[in-house]
């Protein structure tokens, strides 16, 4: 019996002493491919500018070259969920060899070079 019991207790204890990590899911998978530091950058101007408003202060998603704020208020009856999206700076980069312009993220060498240039946007 006393073997029985120390084999559950060796077996057991490991697993109690693991330390159980719940991270929320990736928002910023897009700019995975930016140094630390600017991921680190763009990821605190983000969360500023949505602490700037007193009723959507949380960032709540990251899309490309937008991101949005929100609130969720929840008092048992009634769920309010509240959100301002915004655009990133042109010229932000998006991902591998892209940047954003006018809220879109396309490949650098796509963008519009010249200003005010005919039929590109």
């Amino acid at each position: 019996m006393q073997l029985v019991l120390f084999i559950v207790i060796v077996t057991f204890t490991p697993l109690s002493c693991e330390e159980i990590s719940e991270s929320g899911p990736d928002i910023y998978g897009e700019f995975n491919n930016l140094p630390q530091n600017c991921r680190e950058n763009l990821k605190e101007q983000m969360a500023q500018r949505c602490s700037e408003h007193p009723f959507q202060p949380l960032l709540v998603e990251v899309s490309q070259c937008k991101f949005k704020c929100g609130n969720e208020l929840n008092n048992g009856r009634t769920k309010l969920t509240s959100g301002q999206s915004f655009d990133l700076k042109d010229g932000t980069p998006c991902g591998q060899n892209k940047i954003c312009i006018d809220g879109q993220c396309i490949p650098r060498c796509s963008m519009p070079f010249v200003k005010l240039l005919k039929g590109i946007k």
